[in-house]
């Protein structure tokens, strides 16, 4: 069975944690865990980037439109003055 530990690195209060079935002898070391902060900020950070992803898909579509847009404009205004006049 693994013994409990001591966690100083969390305010000096003393931890302790039952072995489980996974412990091993030597487990001495607390289980990974991140602060809620940190859960919090990668939760904004990724919704940030969905965000612009999305807004960078929406004005590559929007400026695409635009282009397609205008060069038909020019293609049919040449075929419209080249049309022989009754």
């Amino acid at each position: 069975m693994a013994p409990p530990y001591r966690d100083d690195a969390i305010g000096g209060t003393a931890m302790t944690r039952a072995p489980t079935a996974l412990s091993h002898a030597d487990d001495t070391a607390p289980p990974p865990m991140i602060g809620l902060s940190v859960a919090v900020g990668r939760f904004v950070e990724a919704l940030f980037w969905a965000i612009f992803r999305v807004a960078g898909v929406v004005a590559g579509g929007v400026l695409l439109a635009a282009a397609v847009a205008i060069t038909a404009w020019f293609v049919l205004r040449r075929l419209w003055r080249r049309r022989p006049h009754r």
